[in-house]
């Protein structure tokens, strides 16, 4: 997949109700994946094949945890039709967003989400930033615009986030820690990936940048966390972490930097972000 001229960034919140009383497992990145996939497959195959092809650089979506549920209890959580959840889809690439939505708009009668041996109700689809927290659009450009060179940068991560490092003889290597090269060096492979060349960011430059000049001023609240899939368990780190971008000059740098900083609303951050990880947002100081 190449970039274009498609510019626009979405961020979709599924309220949801289950038809029944029922437990499933507490990590759902696999099956939530799935059933996005089955989502745009439903109007577009085509497109759905692209996005599982295993030899696609960059899946240009991701997908979050459900939410509003209770703490785990021995993998599972339980969910009942008298309590509303969440889940949401972040989606970076214009055409996806289209197909998603014109499956939801054809649906006879009010349409549904498996995850796993659960069946959802969706109540509502929300899109616009008013509407939920976790909801939104915006555009690449917008994004760039808007960005100054603040001299600090606070990201939430509220998911397990973690960086893969590649294969080694002993096994997959990750760091899980929000170290500032990792972190926004994964927003600029996303961004780069997609964006139409006059709103590409400089790489060279941000990573010499960061190499030098960029530390964690602050952390807040912390720590790992284990996600349970099926076929393996992953940790990865949540908290808040607050960057500096020191020294004088260097301006449109650290405009670029900020505008990753608020790009990671939608794009998340690091690794398996299709399957739950790396939520993450901005959080702004007055």
């Amino acid at each position: 997949m190449t970039a274009d001229n498609y510019d626009m960034l979405y961020s979709i919140i599924l309220i949801l109700t289950p038809t029944r009383q029922t437990t499933i497992r507490a990590t759902m990145g696999h099956q939530a994946h799935a059933a996005f996939l089955r989502t745009v497959r439903e109007a577009d195959a085509a497109l759905a094949e692209v996005l599982h092809h295993p030899g696609l650089s960059l899946r240009p979506f991701t997908i979050s945890p459900l939410m509003g549920v209770d703490q785990a209890r021995d993998g599972r959580v339980h969910v009942s039709p008298e309590q509303e959840y969440a889940l949401r889809f972040t989606v970076l690439y214009e055409p996806i967003f289209q197909q998603f939505m014109r499956r939801f708009l054809a649906e006879k009668g009010r349409p549904i989400i498996r995850l796993g041996g659960a069946v959802f109700l969706i109540k509502e689809i929300l899109v616009t930033p008013d509407s939920h927290p976790w909801a939104g659009y915006t555009s690449r450009a917008h994004i760039l615009a808007e960005a100054r060179p603040w001299p600090e940068i606070t990201l939430e991560f509220v998911s397990p986030t973690a960086f893969n490092f590649g294969t080694k003889p002993w096994g997959k290597r990750f760091v899980v820690l929000p170290d500032p090269e990792p972190v926004f060096g994964s927003l600029i492979r996303t961004w780069n990936a997609l964006a139409p060349p006059g709103l590409q960011v400089e790489t060279a430059a941000l990573k010499a940048y960061l190499a030098d000049n960029v530390v964690i001023r602050r952390l807040e609240n912390l720590e790992t966390r284990m996600l349970c899939y099926r076929k393996h368990p992953q940790i990865g780190f949540v908290g808040r972490v607050t960057y500096g971008l020191m020294g004088a000059g260097d301006e449109g740098v650290k405009s670029q930097l900020n505008a990753l900083g608020d790009f990671a609303f939608y794009s998340s951050v690091g690794y398996h972000t299709t399957m739950g990880m790396g939520q993450c947002h901005r959080i702004r100081n007055g």
